[in-house]
């Protein structure tokens, strides 16, 4: 591709990027002053894009805002938001590295559901069923899950649960479950020890799509004898990150910084 058109492109992509949700519309001067460049080369990118159905020019106003392809963009994008699919390369690199089982369970209704899982190729080894519908309590994924849905999805499944003594150390206290739910919150990540199943450990984190909603937890899954505190830390740093690529790249945008991380986890933490 030429020097110049390749100018054009990288031009016509930081003007769509001068459009935000507190600004949906823009005049010529406004995105010149935004982008540094004088105002007749803006108004010469800016008529094409309109010529294109890029963008649409106010006929009173003469601002300009997204047009209905970008609206045709955003839907066929949307319609691969995949996300077993665009989990599963991520996961597989993460079960590399750790060794152990690593599944992807979504919510559905009042349950969890297992959709995808990479299986630990060690000869002690936990699997989790494919298709397996379980409950949200006694689970490091359903807390994870649990944790981040909005205050009234979430009081609508724990008014429908019926806690149940799996093991002797489930938690069956609606309030020391919810206790454990703001401490996923504050922390990002949630982790079970022998809740659901004797001897298995688990530690999960979300994963958020583009409007910011839970779609998802991914979980590292594997004997207690080999989940020690510090291998628990380690595994929820690695989740961690393996979480935000997948929330990413269902459309989340990206946290730039560790301190924005937390700022987000301590207002999700709020009611």
């Amino acid at each position: 591709m030429p020097v110049n058109e390749t100018q054009s492109l990288h031009r016509a992509i930081t003007i769509l990027d001068c459009f935000q949700e507190n600004q949906p519309e823009l005049g010529v001067r406004e995105i010149a002053r935004q982008l540094e460049l004088h105002p007749s080369t803006v108004g010469r990118m800016l008529t094409t894009m309109t010529s294109l159905g890029i963008l649409i020019q106010d006929k009173e106003s003469h601002r300009y805002r997204m047009g209905s392809k970008v609206l045709k963009w955003g839907a066929v994008y949307m319609g691969n938001m995949d996300l077993r699919l665009i989990a599963r390369s991520f996961m597989q690199e993460l079960q590399k590295v750790t060794e152990e089982t690593v599944s992807l369970d979504i919510p559905d209704g009042t349950t969890r559901l297992c959709v995808e899982r990479i299986v630990s190729s060690q000869q002690l080894r936990w699997v989790k069923k494919l298709g397996e519908r379980m409950p949200f309590y006694a689970s490091a994924s359903g807390r994870a899950l649990l944790a981040f849905m909005t205050p009234s999805e979430r009081n609508a499944i724990m008014a429908s649960m019926h806690f149940e003594k799996l093991t002797p150390r489930t938690t069956t206290d609606p309030k020391i479950f919810t206790r454990e739910l703001e401490l996923t919150r504050k922390r990002g990540y949630a982790v079970s020890e022998g809740e659901r199943v004797e001897g298995v450990s688990c530690v999960a984190a979300p994963i958020f799509d583009a409007i910011g909603k839970i779609v998802g937890a991914v979980t590292i899954s594997g004997p207690s004898t080999r989940f020690s505190k510090q291998k628990i830390q380690q595994y929820a740093e690695l989740l961690l990150n393996t979480t935000e690529q997948v929330s990413v790249a269902m459309g989340k945008p990206p946290l730039e910084t560790k301190e924005e991380s937390r700022l987000v986890s301590e207002m999700l933490v709020r009611p």
